[in-house]
């Protein structure tokens, strides 16, 4: 009899521990909905994110910030994507970029073409991988 009493309430707390144990999605148009990060970054964070249209072309501008005592190493590489989420144009390669110690670095890129309406910023740090203390 006992038994039937205790099933609920295990069934109960495994869910309510599932559910607090994910993240709830990015708020659209907010920086982390735009940026794919490929390892776990403990020093570099993009901070700001701006994107415009101009000669019918998607500009975007992201700023990285170094929060270590040491230089960092970036890859980074943009997603450019239509109105119905598909990729345009083929994948770009990986550029590599130097954040100096303590430092902010400015990337810009110009969409290749007229019909790109949205992007993603995918980033990696190899040699920044890890939890901060």
């Amino acid at each position: 009899m006992h038994l039937f009493k205790i099933i609920p309430l295990v069934i109960a707390l495994s869910l309510v521990s599932a559910c607090a144990s994910h993240k709830p999605p990015p708020r659209p148009g907010s920086i982390n909905a735009k940026v794919e990060q490929l390892s776990e970054m403990s020093y570099l964070q993009v901070t700001d994110l701006r994107a415009v249209k101009r000669n019918h072309l998607l500009t975007v501008q992201a700023e990285i910030n170094n929060t270590d005592s040491d230089n960092q190493q970036l890859y980074y590489r943009f997603k450019w994507l239509d109105a119905a989420g598909f990729a345009v144009g083929g994948e770009e390669a990986w550029k590599p970029v130097l954040v100096y110690a303590y430092q902010k670095q400015t990337l810009s890129a110009v969409a290749p073409s007229p019909q790109v309406t949205d992007f993603r910023l995918v980033v990696q740090s190899p040699d920044n991988t890890g939890d901060l203390p």
